[in-house]
């Protein structure tokens, strides 16, 4: 599969990752190309999808999730070249040190609240990247735990999100608040690429 196939070729990746530094999050509406998005769910349809724990703290969750380590192309060939082709991106304009060896897929289902304000884990390192393949959900970039909105935006099927991570910029924290909707009208399914820095018995690095 062409790599151009895959991300539309006017990105700004020179203002999405400025925008992620210094604002903690950037967003793009129309990233992956439709076609990719559509062979995307059907690679990734059968799972297997497992629901998450509902309660972490104070952040209520209602998502069904599975990861895979990256790349397996034997198994997903479309999720790994896009992958691929992100990856190389992000390391062309300025970010060579992300190296994400997680996916993560999430499939949330219509009347689901989605996931409420919360930060991504410390041990996910320099950037996280989110890539709706399915349905729509508003994305919230927060003040604080109660929700109050800085942005919204529409994840919709071919958006991407990069949200700040521990380290990028040499920012030692920086993590985001951040809320995910649940989905209008039909499930939302997306993929997030992250670099887990912690060992192998979980101990944050």
């Amino acid at each position: 599969m062409s790599m151009r196939a895959l991300v539309r070729d006017n990105m700004d990746w020179p203002r999405l990752l400025r925008e992620a530094t210094e604002q903690g999050a950037a967003f793009a509406a129309d990233a992956v190309r439709q076609p990719v998005c559509e062979q995307l769910t059907n690679e990734l349809r059968n799972g297997p999808y497992q629901p998450v724990k509902s309660m972490i703290g104070q952040v209520r969750q209602e998502t069904e999730s599975f990861k895979v380590a990256i790349p397996e192309p034997d198994r997903y060939q479309v999720l790994s070249s896009l992958c691929d082709e992100l990856i190389r991106q992000v390391h062309e304009h300025g970010v060579p040190q992300w190296v994400p060896n997680e996916v993560s897929i999430q499939r949330y289902l219509p009347g689901s609240v989605g996931i409420t304000p919360h930060r991504d884990q410390r041990r996910y390192a320099q950037l996280v990247a989110v890539i709706t393949i399915a349905g729509s959900a508003p994305f919230t970039l927060c003040r604080n735990r109660e929700g109050d909105p800085i942005r919204i935006w529409q994840a919709r099927q071919g958006s991407l999100v990069l949200l700040r991570g521990p380290g990028l910029a040499g920012d030692p924290d920086g993590r985001p608040m951040h809320m995910v909707g649940g989905p209008t009208g039909t499930p939302r399914t997306s993929i997030g690429l992250r670099m887990d820095t912690a060992c192998s018995d979980g101990t944050p690095v």
